[in-house]
This record gives structure tokens, sequence and C-alpha cells, in this order.
């Protein structure tokens, strides 16, 4: 996410025609979202080495990243990572992505689309970076790398958006992480509600209790007058 600045957010937006907001939230989606295919494929017979392989190709993606994107590069950015998306994940889970991005942030399926596309090489560029400083770039430093992050993928998923992927395989690898996450957000649910219920409780019995004064002050002044009623009877006789 470093390399993701407001800048860079910004010239996005703009070459995207969308509102700098929304990309910025669609952006804190697709980011954990895409680790977490990505942590999906590294548990598929041969997918660490895919994963090694189109990270080793985009080293260079985030140096020359702020050229591209002032150059007017996203087109050719955006078509190269919807290629790798479409080998990496296949077209079901970059679908299953697509959507449930959009349906988070109200972004059309067009605009989310070419997002992801963009996001995708940024994100292996980051990948690139990380291991080439470390262990290199082969299969078993990449697999090691995302059972290490499996955790941290599912807690920077934002609140509420992994239930979106729930009907889908990407969240299977990060296992008890994105049940925590999901857990978690659903426990916040509850809470809220549980707080509402007290609230609107205690609002009953105070409107009860002022009733209930209320009627005090009418039934006493009530009984005053049946009572003079009473004594004037009394005397008259």
């Amino acid at each position: 996410m470093q390399f993701l600045t407001p800048d860079v957010i910004g010239r996005v937006a703009n070459s995207f025609g969308l509102d700098r907001n929304r990309v910025q939230l669609a952006i804190t989606c697709a980011v954990p979202a895409l680790l977490a295919a990505f942590n999906e494929t590294a548990t598929q017979p041969g997918g660490a080495q895919k994963l090694a392989d189109a990270a080793g190709q985009e080293a260079r993606t985030l140096g020359n990243l702020a050229s591209e994107l002032a150059a007017g590069g996203q087109s050719a950015l955006f078509e190269k990572g919807s290629r790798m998306l479409l080998s990496l994940v296949g077209g079901a889970n970059q679908n299953a992505l697509t959507e449930a991005i959009t349906t988070f942030t109200g972004l059309s399926q067009g605009a989310i689309g070419s997002l992801l596309g963009l996001l995708a090489p940024i994100v292996m560029g980051a990948i690139a970076q990380h291991q080439g400083t470390r262990r290199g770039l082969d299969a078993n430093a990449i697999a090691n790398l995302f059972v290490s992050q499996k955790d941290n993928i599912a807690a920077a998923l934002p609140s509420g958006f992994a239930s979106l992927l729930g009907g889908t395989n990407l969240l299977n690898s990060l296992a008890d992480g994105a049940r925590t996450t999901t857990a978690a957000s659903s426990e916040a649910t509850r809470e809220a509600s549980a707080t509402r219920l007290v609230a609107t409780a205690r609002q009953h019995s105070t409107g009860a209790a002022s009733a209930w004064s209320n009627w005090r002050y009418w039934l006493l002044a009530i009984a005053v007058v049946a009572a003079s009623v009473v004594i004037y009877f009394a005397a008259t006789k």
C-alpha cells in the first residue's frame, strides 16, 4: 500500500473518471482480496511457481509506476494485469472478485475490472521487491511468504467485505484468519444491534416512568376531588 500514495490514487481516479474516495475504498478491498486470491493459487499444484514467475516479470513495475501513470500507460498496465489475473486465479475467481468489490463500493463492474487489472502488477511487483531483498523469487520462498502472511491478509480485509467472498474458494486457504475476521464483523454487528435494543428499551422505560409519573399526579388529583365530594355530602347530612 505504501506505493499507492494519494498522488497515485488521484491519477488512477482521474484516468478512469472516478470519484477519488470511491477508488480509495476499492483499493483497500482489492489489495488484500488479490493477495487472498494469490494465496489460494499458492496452495495449488504448481501455483507457487506460477506466482514466482509472475512476480519476476513485475520486478521493475514499482520503479516505473509513476512514469507509466504520468505517460498515460494505464491501458497497457491494465491489459497486462488482466491477462496475469486470468492466468493466476482463473476467470471464475476474477469475476467473483469483481462482483464482490462492485457490491461493496457501488462502482461499476467495468471500473472494478479495470482497477483490478491495474493493481495486479503492482501487487506482484511489491511481492517481487519484498522477496528480492530476502531469499529470492523461487517457488518455495513465495509459498512460505503466503503461509506466513495469511493471518495478516485476512485481517486486512475490510469489515463486512469478507462475507461477500464467502461463496467462493478465495478465502479457503486463509482458513481461521478469514473466519475470525468474518466472525468479528458479525460480532460487531450483533453488539451494535444489542446496543440499539438497550437504548430503545431505556427510552421505553423512561417514557413509561414519565407516563406513570403523570398518571400518579392525575390519580392524586382525582382522589382529592373524590374525598372532597364525600366530605361535602357527609356534612350536608
